[in-house]
């Protein structure tokens, strides 16, 4: 015995007629006839009467009719209950700029919203991918993007290094320089200070690089920090640029860009 067969049984009683009962089941009515057959000569008894018009339940059927719905039944709330649904699949690129405790975050904000999609996350993916992992200047034509994350840019030096307040930023200069390839801005600070160039003793290509170097007394840098940069940091102390460049460059906003077609997923997602 099998569930397909008491389906099929069950359809045949419903409708009266094995002819429907294929209809019903999408099958072709032999499917039927065998699986009822297999049935009655499984348990040895006799199902259905047949006539001209259809078939009947005997007595016997009746009762197996009855069984059969309530095993059938049960058997659909256990697979409603127990089968797992494949859930859909979404890319995610996280760009490689990004220092892995902004991807964390950024990450862990994205799976508790996108929970019945399967994420499949990457540094750089070589495809392109449904979503992206980015700050706001970032952002690939033809995506849209929605901003988790607000940082500030500003310099950062070993705990007990000395600066003269109010600060200017060229006294950064006394002190070896870590030059960050990675940045975003690093163009427009190097526009503003040239000298810094010249004057880097390291360079670097990620974030999470140069803020180690800067935890152990390496140099100094400028790099975009969330407000938890004293708890993260200890050994750190962070000095706002507030009037040293302008805001456009003081300010960057961290967030997730989709493509247009999962417009309406990500926004009711996210609200």
């Amino acid at each position: 015995m099998d569930l397909r067969s008491l389906r099929y049984f069950c359809a045949a009683a419903e409708a009266g007629s094995l002819t429907a009962a294929a209809e019903r089941c999408h099958v072709a009515q032999p499917s039927i006839s065998n699986a009822v057959a297999q049935l009655e000569q499984e348990f040895a008894l006799r199902l259905f009467s047949r006539g001209k018009k259809g078939v009947t339940l005997t007595p016997d059927g009746e009762a197996f009719y009855q069984e059969a719905v309530r095993l059938l039944g049960n058997a659909g709330e256990m697979e409603q209950r127990f089968k797992r649904v494949e859930r859909p699949r979404l890319s995610v690129g996280i760009d490689s700029s990004l220092a892995s405790r902004d991807s964390g975050y950024l990450l862990q904000l994205t799976a508790g919203r996108l929970q019945d999609y399967r994420l499949q996350v990457r540094t750089q993916p070589t495809q392109p991918a449904d979503l992206w992992l980015l700050s706001e200047r970032q952002v690939p034509e033809g995506y849209h993007f929605i901003a988790l994350l607000e940082q500030e840019y500003r310099l950062l030096l070993p705990r007990g290094w000395s600066l003269n307040q109010p600060l200017e930023l060229e006294q950064a200069t006394r002190y070896p320089w870590i030059d960050r390839l990675d940045c975003e801005l690093r163009s427009a600070f190097l526009e503003r200070l040239p000298e810094l160039a010249d004057h880097a003793s390291l360079q670097v290509d990620t974030e999470d690089l140069a803020l180690s170097l800067v935890q152990h007394r390496q140099g100094a840098t400028v790099m975009a920090v969330s407000d938890d940069i004293d708890l993260l940091s200890p050994a750190v102390d962070s000095h706002s640029l507030r009037g040293l460049v302008p805001e456009t460059l003081r300010h960057r906003q961290l967030g997730l860009a989709y493509r247009a077609e999962l417009k309406d997923s990500v926004v009711a997602a996210f609200g």
